[in-house]
């Protein structure tokens, strides 16, 4: 129901079959922000429409971050929020030799690595 907080279910289904959510904040040179943004919709964008058809991924966004607690000079933040079928599915996505490759890429934009955290949803609003 629209404006309903959603309770996830936590013991069934299984672990493996739940919806995962997770945040990335990726941190990239802010003088290849730009380059790093055209490579992101050229190069990943394919992909999670590919996995969005075929049901792997629910949700996926990638914020360009404007305030926030640790944003240093010459560092552009960016947040990736994905919501995969199950943990499977984010496997795979990792897995997958396209993001392989645009993630090698990406890596040289980045002067300190991603945080991240993956876990289940247990409260969900939706509009």
């Amino acid at each position: 129901m629209p404006g309903r907080a959603k309770v996830a279910a936590t013991m069934s289904p299984g672990r493996d079959e739940r919806p995962e959510t997770t945040a990335i904040v990726l941190r990239i040179e802010a003088d290849h922000a730009k380059d790093f943004e055209a490579m992101f919709q050229a190069e990943e964008i394919p992909i999670w429409d590919d996995f969005a058809r075929r049901g792997r991924f629910l949700e996926a966004r990638l914020v360009r971050a404007i305030g926030g607690r640790e944003q240093r000079a010459g560092i552009q933040d960016y947040i990736l929020h994905i919501v995969a079928a199950d943990h499977e599915a984010h496997e795979e996505h990792d897995r997958d030799p396209r993001f392989r490759a645009f993630l090698a890429k990406a890596e040289r934009l980045q002067p300190d690595p991603p945080l991240v955290w993956f876990g289940d949803t247990i409260f969900e609003r939706q509009s």
